[in-house]
């Protein structure tokens, strides 16, 4: 599966400037989209997200990334496109399955641009798994899921359960703990580029890239991670 994961502006358009003006009607991301929707293989997240951004802040305010609520809806499209595709993957959990916690915390990437990381506060909402997770981080050793690393390795006891490769930047961070009860290996790469010598080490079931919408406007793959077949 690819995806997308959609830049703030793009859930909250009514938060956005009137002084800067649009210059195309159809961003990369439509582009890019729309040119892989008769694949299967894409997935559009956008739609979830705007649906759900009635019911709380999917976003952080001081951030440029999603919370754990807003990665929940996206999370939950990505399992559902996967199960279509291996069944053998389990169902996503559900919000239910969550208890919603509230945390007042220093200001994150946005601040940090302006230099007030340590004025401007926030409340960050966070989701407290109600029943025990069981994949764990086995690389390396003693990392957090959410540990932002070049590369990260999940596994869970289930031979049930299918393999996965993961090809993510910084929106995947809050995923990896939903997305790791789904398989009983997931690696983690954090780059942009698809590495088709991974795919062919690892031998997953299930192969997903994500990038946010941003780096399509910067976007040069590495020569070497070009697969020549």
């Amino acid at each position: 599966m690819f995806t997308i994961a959609p830049d703030k502006h793009v859930i909250y358009p009514e938060h956005y400037t009137t002084a800067i003006r649009k210059q195309s009607p159809m961003s990369r991301t439509d582009q890019v989209l729309g040119a892989g929707k008769d694949t299967g293989v894409v997935l559009d997240v956008r739609d979830a997200l705007i649906a759900a951004k009635s019911g709380e802040r999917l976003f952080d305010l001081t951030d440029t990334h999603w919370n754990d609520r807003g990665g929940l809806v996206a999370y939950q499209r990505i399992i559902k496109a996967v199960r279509a595709r291996v069944p053998a993957t389990p169902p996503a959990w559900l919000r239910g399955d969550f208890e919603p916690v509230d945390r007042v915390v220093e200001g994150m990437d946005l601040a940090g641009m302006m230099g007030l990381t340590r004025v401007l506060r926030e409340t960050n909402l966070t989701l407290t798994p109600r029943r025990p997770r069981r994949a764990r981080v086995v690389e390396p050793a003693g990392a957090a899921p959410t540990d932002q690393l070049g590369r990260l390795v999940t596994e869970l006891d289930d031979p049930s359960l299918p393999r996965a490769v993961i090809f993510r930047d910084s929106f995947v961070s809050p995923l990896v703990p939903f997305l790791s009860e789904h398989f009983r290996r997931a690696v983690y790469l954090w780059q942009n580029d698809f590495d088709a010598s991974v795919v062919d080490k690892e031998a997953p079931d299930v192969v997903i890239q994500e990038i946010v919408g941003r780096h399509l406007y910067n976007f040069t793959p590495s020569p070497e991670l070009v697969p020549d077949h």
